[in-house]
């Protein structure tokens, strides 16, 4: 997917995606793009981050800003669409609207800036959609990231779980897989998630959020543990992989390549 990155800047309350937050007020926002983009603040971003929030979940994207930007991060912010509940992605007989309003997605998605395509380009998505990210890249609609991070994408329809345990499962990528509190949805189908034939170079990492107002503290580990963010010297616990008061879900028992 092309590089884009979302850091969010000003943001101090928590509020569900597009329903308190008035976009148009950043400076950042665009809206033929729909999104909000925060420019990592070295001359050249290490990386860049596409966040596609969840409409009906609260998030803080918008407060991870500054921390992505100042560790040479870009940070993307798409603007939630509220179809993506309109329409069932397990339907396999898709109506005409559903169609096209994937196509119009994957053209949106794909024509993200891309100013550095020798940095790491990762995506994470929370809630449902993941179940349409991973079927516009499945389809071939959009490439594939270097990684994917999943946010509290926790179906409450079964059909739904296990279309997206299979879906996780098949995908060649590595992926942080993060809840913010463990229930019988965080876990169902979640060996299927972690673990194919098909999952071989890539990895899968399960964590339950010490802090879902911090996110950016476990994926901050992940891109360490993957050599795609510095270790700086005299580095927080956190960024070693360590956390206060935190219990994994699940971890892979040979997690990747340390570098």
């Amino acid at each position: 997917m092309r590089r884009a990155c979302v850091l969010m800047l000003g943001w101090l309350s928590v509020a569900t995606a597009g329903a308190q937050t008035d976009w148009t007020a950043y400076r950042q926002y665009s809206a033929e793009a729909g999104q909000l983009r925060f420019d990592a603040t070295r001359p050249e971003a290490l990386g860049t981050l596409v966040v596609w929030p969840e409409q009906q979940q609260a998030h803080h994207w918008l407060a991870m800003a500054p921390w992505w930007q100042q560790r040479g991060w870009n940070l993307v912010l798409l603007l939630p669409d509220a179809q993506q509940h309109q329409f069932d992605p397990t339907n396999e007989q898709p109506s005409d609207a559903r169609q096209q309003w994937l196509a119009q997605l994957a053209s949106r998605l794909s024509e993200l800036p891309n100013d550095n395509p020798n940095a790491t380009q990762l995506v994470l998505t929370q809630g449902s959609a993941t179940l349409w990210y991973q079927q516009l890249v499945e389809t071939g609609q959009l490439p594939p990231p270097a990684g994917l991070v999943v946010v509290d994408a926790t179906p409450s329809q079964p059909e739904q779980q296990r279309m997206l345990a299979v879906s996780l499962s098949r995908s060649n990528w590595p992926v942080l897989d993060l809840f913010s509190k463990q229930n019988n949805t965080s876990t169902i189908n979640q060996a299927q998630r972690q673990h194919s034939a098909t999952r071989q170079a890539a990895d899968y990492t399960a964590e339950q959020l010490a802090d879902p107002s911090r996110p950016e503290r476990h994926i901050a580990a992940w891109l360490v543990r993957r050599g795609w963010m510095p270790l700086p010297p005299g580095a927080p616990d956190y960024l070693k992989g360590k956390h206060a008061h935190e219990t994994g879900i699940s971890r892979p028992a040979d997690p990747g390549p340390e570098r």
